[in-house]
């Protein structure tokens, strides 16, 4: 029996060691975020896959093993905002130690970068989105972290337009309507000119007058 239990006991512990970390408890006395980070995938290389996205199909970033990559949206301009919780469902794709930013064969047009996290890792962007990949991918090619809570997004190759010239795909304030100027009216032939206007007559009644102005004697 007591063989029986020791070597039942390295089992035992992974065991209780993996629902420890399942129930967000630290693991190893104290884990960090800089070292819960680092267990997300290393970015070395960004591919592109074909996938449907929203019903169209659409050439989408990969990491380097085919995982689809997201980007959150309350992170315009490359502002980090996801919390050591969000981590475990979003993981960041980090770069590779000695890498100042990532690669691509792909030709992409949209611009490669990072951006370094509050613990002080360095985080693969493109057009300024910090980038993650999604837990509930089983497989390459799966999207389905696509529109979770409207904010966690698919990126895709080509982006929005970009209007404020910041590159993440940020729609700029519409151009105001320019009012169209009114053509200049052809000029006319000169009309001859009117005669003086006569004064109009007033006649007071009188016949003294004749239309004159009234003398008030009532007399014809």
């Amino acid at each position: 029996m007591r063989v029986k239990l020791l070597r039942a006991a390295p089992a035992l512990i992974l065991g209780l060691g993996l629902l420890a970390v399942a129930c967000g408890a630290p693991a190893s006395g104290g884990q960090s975020q800089r070292t819960a980070a680092k267990a997300s995938p290393a970015a070395s290389s960004i591919e592109t896959t074909t996938a449907v996205v929203g019903g169209t199909s659409s050439t989408i970033l990969t990491d380097g093993r085919g995982r689809t990559l997201y980007l959150f949206a309350p992170e315009k301009d490359g502002k980090v905002a996801t919390t050591r919780a969000l981590l475990k469902i979003w993981p960041a794709l980090l770069l590779s130690d000695g890498a100042a930013v990532p690669t691509s064969k792909a030709g992409l047009p949209g611009k490669l970068s990072a951006v370094t996290r509050p613990d002080g890792s360095r985080q693969a962007t493109y057009n300024e989105w910090p980038l993650y990949t999604y837990v509930g991918d089983g497989k390459p090619g799966d999207t389905n972290g696509e529109g979770i809570a409207n904010q966690w997004f698919v990126v895709q190759s080509v982006m929005p337009a970009d209007a404020d010239n910041d590159a993440d795909g940020t729609r700029g304030p519409a151009a105001a309507a320019q009012p169209t100027p009114t053509p200049a009216a052809a000029p006319s032939a000169q009309a001859p000119a009117a005669p003086p206007a006569t004064p109009p007559s007033f006649n007071d009644g009188d016949g003294d007058n004749n239309g004159g102005p009234n003398d008030g004697d009532g007399r014809g």
